[in-house]
């Protein structure tokens, strides 16, 4: 378990709860990365494949993901949205640490940015092939393994249509109360990865919770991210505040735009040069 010990250089830093002794850097990347999934949650087309089933006395996990998807604009409004801009303002809760956020995700790609005033920018991004992360406080890395696969799933806006590519098993596992609401609780085992729990208001068919085991270079970082602040926007019910829970801290994300088929700009999901760089000093020497 790590505790949130203090912001230092751009990053937190985090504190190993079983040694109280080690320090620990957590870059603030890890704890936006997994907001873009409830927008690909939205904005996969409605034509479920059959098969995933729950206990016999709840609806299956496909059947809850198909309610929300009616209840979130209908299928052929979702299935028109291929791409979406979200701009707006991330906090850190409590510690006086406020900056603006980025976030573009189109087909099978995604692109990040959150900048805080003296720190500078924090960027992720995927292409559909290399998953990285930047800032200049830390330095330029490529993501892998499990962390790669779970920007490919976050990045995805088929993750649903086509759950079976990225996904072993679905069903639902009970009831369980959210902001003070029953929700649907919902497993979702990811063919690389550990299971992810996915929260369906049971009145709005609207999701409302996901809980994620993030991986790191710190390691696995339990995150809990409730969505809240739904509006309409071109017909799509969209979540305008997603708050974080990771490491004892609160993070905020508090959306000012939301824009589906954004005009996008053709080289946003391009590897930057450092990133092109680091690539070039991974390949084996010929």
């Amino acid at each position: 378990m790590y505790l949130l010990d203090r912001w230092e250089n751009g990053s937190l830093v985090v504190r190993s709860h079983r040694s109280g002794l080690n320090v620990r850097y957590l870059n603030v990347c890890y704890l936006i990365g997994v907001d873009r999934r409830c927008f690909a949650l939205l904005l996969a087309a409605a034509v479920l494949p059959s098969g995933a089933l729950g206990a016999p006395d709840l609806p299956s996990g496909e059947e809850v993901l198909q309610r929300c998807i009616e209840r979130s604009g209908g299928a052929e409004r979702l299935a028109s949205a291929k791409g979406v801009e979200m701009t707006g303002s991330v906090e850190m809760v409590g510690r006086n640490v406020s900056g603006s956020v980025l976030i573009n995700q189109q087909g099978e790609k995604s692109y990040s940015a959150i900048e805080f005033p003296g720190i500078g920018k924090i960027e992720e991004g995927y292409d559909g092939l290399v998953a990285w992360e930047s800032s200049a406080i830390q330095g330029t890395r490529i993501k892998d393994g499990d962390e790669k696969a779970a920007v490919e799933r976050s990045s995805s806006f088929r993750v649903l249509t086509h759950w079976k590519d990225y996904y072993s098993s679905i069903r639902t596992v009970g009831s369980e109360d959210v902001g003070g609401k029953p929700a649907w609780k919902v497993e979702m085992t990811p063919k690389q990865g550990k299971v992810e729990t996915f929260y369906f208001d049971r009145d709005s068919a609207l999701l409302v919770r996901m809980d994620q085991i993030v991986p790191s270079p710190l390691g696995e970082i339990p995150t809990e991210m409730d969505l809240t602040d739904y509006r309409a926007v071109e017909g799509v019910q969209t979540p305008f505040t997603m708050t974080q829970k990771v490491a004892g801290q609160t993070i905020a994300i508090r959306l000012d735009k939301v824009t589906y088929n954004a005009n996008i700009a053709s080289d946003r999901f391009d590897l930057p040069p450092a990133v092109k760089e680091v690539l070039n000093r991974k390949k084996p020497a010929q």
